[in-house]
């Protein structure tokens, strides 16, 4: 709870500091029980035209950004920034997953809210992080377990990025967030359950802990532990009144 209330206590006070002074002001990567906090008291926020920032489109990690254009007169730099991390010899290079690099992140005594999301894609990874870290990532970041690699910032809409997914399908017996946990990931309803009394479920970035909460077409869900879901498609109810989805699970 102090945790809580110190978050709460920092984005007033930036969101203060960006309005009266008349600059952009940011936090760290907040993680999505933080921004579920964030959007709880959004509207106590809006007056500093607040935003989330992750670096990409279904991001999990993103930075809280006060100020705009509209507000200031003049457009303010995103302090996050993209690095590619690729192997230097690519005939010997492991495979390697994301806990591989974050724990090489880690090694280099970076704190972790300094570092948002980290996708593999193949052989090669993308970390957003801050901006002023970049520098020390590329002299430090060497090693990732055997691998050597090498560190250059990328324009993230350049590099040509297309998220995986593995699509399940089939009929629920409702769109309630616990059944659709349990289809995503082959759990019972009880377990689903239990994941949300943990406080382990977001939808649309937002902690829920109701199991009935009724959830639609183009929704995503978080699931801590286990990944992120798109409800992709809805298809036709069937006689028995169960509807046919698929889902778009993020790898």
């Amino acid at each position: 709870m102090k945790e809580e209330e110190l978050l709460k206590k920092r984005l007033l006070e930036l969101a203060q500091k960006s309005y009266s002074q008349n600059v952009y002001t940011h936090t760290h990567f907040l993680n999505e029980y933080e921004q579920s906090i964030y959007q709880d008291m959004k509207k106590e926020l809006d007056y500093a035209h607040p935003q989330l920032v992750g670096g990409h489109e279904h991001f999990t990690r993103a930075v809280v950004l006060f100020g705009s254009k509209e507000l200031f007169g003049y457009e303010g730099e995103i302090p996050l920034a993209c690095a590619r991390i690729s192997p230097v010899f690519d005939k010997f290079a492991e495979t390697l997953s994301h806990r591989d690099y974050l724990g090489a992140l880690m090694n280099l005594g970076i704190e972790r809210y300094l570092i948002g999301d980290i996708l593999v894609d193949e052989k090669c990874a993308y970390i957003f992080c801050m901006s002023h870290i970049m520098d020390l990532l590329k002299e430090q970041l060497g090693q990732v377990r055997h691998t050597r690699v090498a560190v250059e910032e990328v324009v993230w809409e350049e590099t040509g990025y297309i998220q995986k997914y593995k699509r399940k399908e089939g009929f629920v017996a409702s769109m309630r967030l616990d059944v659709l946990v349990s289809q995503a990931y082959g759990l019972s309803r009880t377990s689903s359950d239990k994941l949300l009394k943990a406080q382990k479920v977001f939808h649309n970035g937002r902690l829920c802990i109701s199991s009935g909460q009724k959830i639609r077409q183009g929704d995503i869900i978080s699931v801590r532990g286990y990944g992120k879901f798109l409800v992709e498609d809805l298809g036709k109810t069937s006689k028995k009144g169960r509807q046919f989805l698929t889902l778009a699970i993020f790898q």
